[in-house]
């Protein structure tokens, strides 16, 4: 396939003369592509082509009526609301309550730490919301509403999302990581004059920022939004803004469009045998992009959606047997955390697991299996630019270090350092585009690299025989070694099979005399093999399975790994 994706053939305009930034975008136009003016940046879009349209369609339909969005539930009166939906509210978490709520009216759509809610409630509590929020931009002349959400899973996320699609705001979901400088930094950069956010984080506000109405988006959401008002018949569809995950500084805010006809959602129904009506336990933090993707699918097909504000592994066994889950959406560092318990609780009824964030290990994946069975699907993909690739269990079962088939609507490829496409098999930057990506950043000047009007995704990986991707590690993660280059997620996956090893992360330390050396951080196992063992132990157990330039020169024997909201290890607390 020449190093191409499913539908790498199609979109590229052929140019070959290396990357281009959104700083020098304009010095550098594309010939034979149609440019797309988005606001923040203009990129081509390669997607817009009958023929690649087509091909995307072809996939898309199929996946979505054998998982029954397309479907006869509701009868008539569900059937008839259907296009008016769609043209109304395009595929916004508006769109998803409005056709639940005219299909399965009383069928539970959320079960939260609050309580339950049906669809029909979820409706009305949505454009409950939805009116409030009018009343507030008529009552302060807002010229439109930028509605900020700092809040965990459960209603108080769901109900702003759906109220944003009623009103034709903008809204910004923020990482409950931020701290109170960060929030200021936010809220000023992007004039934010909405905030939604847990009574827990209200400590963070700035007390320096202009006064904008704060709601409590655990208790009192719903309390604020007793108002009579006209919500617009045909309103306009603003952005949705996820944060990054930086640590410092002013997070980047990642400008996504509300798409009028996502493909890619094929590519999540292809891996993951949903199906309409399921139960599912969303512990997947919703102001994330793995999150927010799986609740529109949730909603989508009319699922239960069944949710805890804090992550208790227990618990969310517990869940699993009491509401009878047909799938847990998750990452690898909570799975990780079930594997631990000693438990014994019925997770029969779980037909697949979905996971995201971070990489699958050979480890975590022999024990999945052996705990649930061989269900467990791999998404990948970015906050920029969502979901890139999906592999369904079996995909997962043969190699977890396969990411699996690039969805329809999506155009990835495989570039050198020079912006040449590399051949089937070399690792190579990861690029792509479809009408889900980012349209840019808040701040427009953040830079972009792009080819050919893909966007470059931040890893290296390839393409095997069968189409498949690879990733191999993040783009800015190799480390050199004397002019080697090593991939840590190689090291980790060879410590992940060393007996008295609980968790790990691999990085690079500077050194005199090769400039870069592999380093490692261990957490023991609570057991015998955990105590026994010692930097010389874990350096050998690396030199007998990888090459002599990737054994850590330092390993660091710690508690625990410092990890954020979304899982994922924070070096720079190391």
């Amino acid at each position: 396939m020449g190093g191409r994706g499913q539908w790498g053939d199609e979109g590229g305009s052929g140019h070959k003369g290396g990357c281009e930034t959104s700083e020098n975008r304009h010095e550098n136009p594309f010939t034979r592509d149609t440019y797309v003016s988005v606001g923040y940046i203009i990129l081509m879009r390669p997607t817009h082509r009958p023929l690649f349209l087509l091909k995307s369609f072809a996939r898309f339909v199929p996946a979505v009526t054998r998982a029954g969005i397309i479907s006869a539930e509701g009868g008539p009166r569900a059937a008839l609301a259907l296009i008016p939906n769609l043209a109304r509210y395009w595929f916004t978490t508006a769109r998803e309550i409005e056709q639940g709520a005219a299909a399965v009216p009383d069928r539970l759509a959320l079960i939260d730490d609050t309580g339950a809610l049906t669809y029909r409630q979820l409706r009305e509590d949505s454009r409950t919301v939805a009116k409030w929020l009018l009343a507030q931009k008529e009552e302060r002349g807002l010229d439109e509403l930028r509605i900020g959400v700092m809040a965990r899973n459960g209603r108080g996320i769901v109900l702003p999302l759906g109220a944003k699609g009623y009103t034709g705001g903008h809204i910004f979901l923020l990482n409950i990581g931020s701290s109170t400088e960060q929030l200021r930094g936010i809220i000023a950069e992007n004039d934010i004059n909405i905030l939604f956010i847990d009574d827990e984080f209200a400590d963070r506000i700035p007390n320096d920022i202009p006064h904008i109405p704060v709601v409590r988006a655990y208790e009192d959401v719903v309390v604020k939004g007793v108002v009579d008002k006209r919500l617009p018949l045909w309103p306009k569809h603003g952005n949705l803004v996820l944060m990054s995950s930086g640590t410092t500084g002013i997070p980047k805010g990642i400008v996504r469009p509300e798409p009028r006809l996502p493909f890619v959602v094929a590519g999540y129904l292809e891996a993951i045998p949903w199906r309409a009506g399921d139960t599912i336990q969303l512990t997947a933090s919703i102001f994330h992009t793995w999150g927010w993707s799986a609740l529109q699918v949730a909603l989508a097909t009319r699922s239960t959606i069944v949710t805890q504000r804090e992550f208790d592994p227990e618990n969310c066994f517990r869940q699993i047997e009491a509401f009878r889950c047909d799938g847990l959406i998750s990452s690898p560092i909570f799975f990780k955390h079930m594997l631990d318990l000693d438990e014994n609780y019925d997770t029969s009824s779980l037909r697949y697991l979905a996971t995201a964030g971070n990489a699958v290990t050979p480890s975590l994946l022999r024990h999945t299996t052996e705990r649930f069975g061989p269900i467990l699907a791999n998404i990948y993909g970015s906050t920029e630019l969502a979901l890139a690739a999906a592999a369904d269990a079996t995909i997962v079962a043969n190699d977890p270090t396969c990411v699996g088939r690039v969805p329809p609507g999506t155009t990835l490829r495989i570039y050198d350092d020079a912006g040449r496409e590399v051949p089937t098999g070399t690792v190579g930057r990861i690029f792509l585009n479809n009408e889900t990506a980012l349209r840019g950043y808040t701040n427009p000047n953040t830079p972009m690299v792009t080819i050919d009007g893909l966007i470059e995704m931040g890893d290296l990986g390839y393409f095997d025989n069968q189409g498949l991707l690879h990733v191999v590690s993040r783009s800015d993660d190799m480390i050199i070694v004397g002019g080697e280059n090593v991939h840590p997620q190689s090291v980790a996956a060879v410590l992940e099979r060393m007996p008295g090893i609980d968790d790990l992360y691999v990085g690079s330390v500077d050194d005199s005399d090769t400039f870069k050396r592999v380093a490692t951080w261990v957490v023991r196992a609570d057991d015998r093999a955990g105590q026994a063992l010692t930097a010389a132990s874990v350096q050998g157990w690396v030199r007998d399975h990888l090459a002599e330039h990737s054994v850590p020169r330092d390993v660091h024997f710690v508690d625990a790994l410092p990890r954020n909201a979304t899982g994922k290890v924070v070096p720079r607390e190391l």
